[in-house]
């Protein structure tokens, strides 16, 4: 028997198999894991050269897996303006945060800022065009809503990207007005068209990526699936920050691109014969993405009734079902998982009939088709997710953040919103995941949320909704490495499996419910080593 690199003994380690056992002990020898069981028979695994390390009683877990964040987008808000309430709360701060930045930085140079949200701001507006050019009249200006489907561009940034100030609409989608004018204010495909012409440069895009991936190291996040950007420049960017070991983490690559028509930018993809899971455990390719509605917190997302904050209003449609239908049966018979960004139940039925479409015309088992958000559906809705063994990767900290909108826009559908507890009882596989930078990384935010259903404020929302701490667990570790094909290498703590792994700074089972969210991660490894040390 050789002898481990590493054995955690007296550890509560979760190892989320098919059982969800818990164990005392496990060991490591190079980049897998060797053992796992008790801390009395884990001796027999430990040599001269052996690192003991004693959990004192803390969870060890699988690394955690997020299924859905924009790495890039993530990495670029940190270098960015913090621009998040409570620490902005009006138009007259962001402003002078900008001027503040345009004052130390070169004439010409882009000024970024991100997270502010509207509804919370004291003008209780948008800000715009024209506050933007009295902050910074020198310097390209683009502030991204917390939501990543809503932005505000100045009139030198319009001016460098060719767009016309005046342009009341892009794509088909509206720009915002103030006095009759339109004032910079993109929403959904008109956002989406813009901030792809203001792309960061190749060095911006390395150094965002390697600030990203330190992030999510100390979130004891191993693996992430990254949901796109900037298209063919960020697909280079991942690629060079892995092979260059500044990006750690393991990616799963969704196709999906901000910069332009995104269905050209994947169909290059689909007609070049290489298909879903090219690649290594470092990085690969993952599902053929589109965009179908807006945000729920926007709120932009595609809902079958009025929104109850605005009668008459049902949100916005990126894509007809003609466009969704075409793009599905092409990325299904080229062999790709397919998946799209779909929010409201307008939106999730649209990418249902393509899905149905297509599995109908060329049938194919484990496909694996996914549905990012899936934010809110219906009994008739999850019943037809069921039955194509369609994943579901929903959002639980959105009730975190958002959770109190929810309630105001959507009326009694934001008690079924991001349904982890109807997921878990149609027997349907839902990754669990963040969709950082949109709201809060933190999976152990998450798996508190998926629990309790608990906004900030303390609002309850669709408390049957909830789930039990184990099957959170699983949302966020062999649930979502099975969204990616992976489940034989990682997602649970067992022999023969990567040593990727998440120790926490106390017992998760044990704590008290309300408790989750206060639980820190200590320490990360990934191929048994450890990358991170709080």
């Amino acid at each position: 028997m050789g002898r481990a690199d590493k054995v955690f003994i007296n550890g509560e380690v979760i190892t989320v198999n098919r059982a969800n056992q818990t164990a005392e002990a496990l060991a490591v020898k190079g980049n897998k894991i060797t053992f796992v069981g008790s801390s009395r028979e884990a001796r027999e695994h430990i040599g001269s050269q052996t690192e003991l390390i004693d959990l004192k009683g803390k969870s060890l877990l699988p690394g955690f897996i997020d299924a859905h964040q924009h790495l890039q987008m993530r990495g670029n808000n940190a270098l960015a303006i913090d621009c998040r309430p409570p620490g902005v709360t009006s138009i007259a701060q962001l402003k002078s945060l900008i001027a503040q930045k345009a004052a130390r930085t070169p004439q010409g140079e882009w000024i970024r800022g991100w997270g502010y949200d509207h509804s919370k701001l004291a003008e209780n507006r948008h800000p715009d065009r024209f506050d933007l050019d009295e902050a910074a009249p020198g310097h390209p200006v683009i502030l991204v809503r917390v939501c990543n489907h809503i932005g505000a561009f100045n009139s030198k940034a319009l001016e460098l990207m060719a767009v016309s100030p005046e342009a009341r609409s892009i794509r088909g989608a509206p720009v915002g007005e103030r006095n009759g004018r339109p004032n910079g204010v993109m929403f959904e495909a008109a956002f989406m068209e813009t901030a792809g012409k203001s792309a960061p440069s190749e060095h911006e895009m390395a150094d965002a990526l390697a600030k990203a991936g330190n992030m999510l190291l100390s979130e004891g996040i191993t693996s992430v699936h990254d949901a796109g950007g900037y298209g063919f420049a960020q697909m280079k960017a991942l690629q060079t920050a892995v092979e260059t070991g500044k990006l750690r983490p393991r990616i799963y690559a969704m196709l999906f691109s901000l910069n332009g028509d995104s269905g050209s930018f994947s169909s290059h993809y689909i007609d070049s014969g290489i298909r879903t899971n090219f690649g290594n455990d470092r990085l690969k390719l993952g599902p053929v993405k589109m965009m179908i509605d807006g945000s729920s917190s926007g709120p932009t997302a595609a809902t079958l009734e009025d929104y109850s904050s605005m009668p008459g209003n049902r949100g916005l449609l990126s894509l007809d079902q003609d466009y969704i239908d075409d793009m599905v049966l092409r990325g299904h018979r080229a062999g790709y998982q397919v998946t799209a960004h779909a929010v409201g139940d307008r939106a999730v039925t649209m990418i249902l009939n393509a899905y149905e479409k297509a599995l109908l015309a060329y049938p194919r088992a484990g496909h694996r088709h996914r549905i990012e958000h899936c934010g809110i559906v219906n009994p008739a809705l999850l019943k037809r997710i069921k039955a194509m063994e369609i994943i579901p990767v929903p959002q639980p900290v959105f009730l975190w953040e958002f959770g109190d909108g929810y309630v105001r826009n959507y009326g009694q559908r934001a008690h079924r919103m991001f349904t982890a507890g109807s997921f878990a009882r149609h027997g349907i596989v839902a990754a669990g995941s963040s969709d950082c930078p949109v709201t809060f990384a933190n999976p152990l935010l998450n798996i508190h949320v998926a629990v309790n259903r608990m906004t900030q404020t303390g609002l309850s929302v669709g408390p049957y909704e909830a789930i039990p701490v184990m099957e959170a667990i699983r949302l966020f570790t062999y649930n979502s490495a099975y969204a990616s094909f992976d489940e034989k290498i990682k997602g649970s703590l067992e022999a023969g499996k990567l040593a990727d792994l998440a120790l926490l700074s106390r017992s998760l089972l044990k704590a008290d419910k309300n408790e989750i969210k206060d639980i820190t991660v200590e320490q990360t490894f990934l191929d048994g080593e450890m990358v991170y040390s709080g």
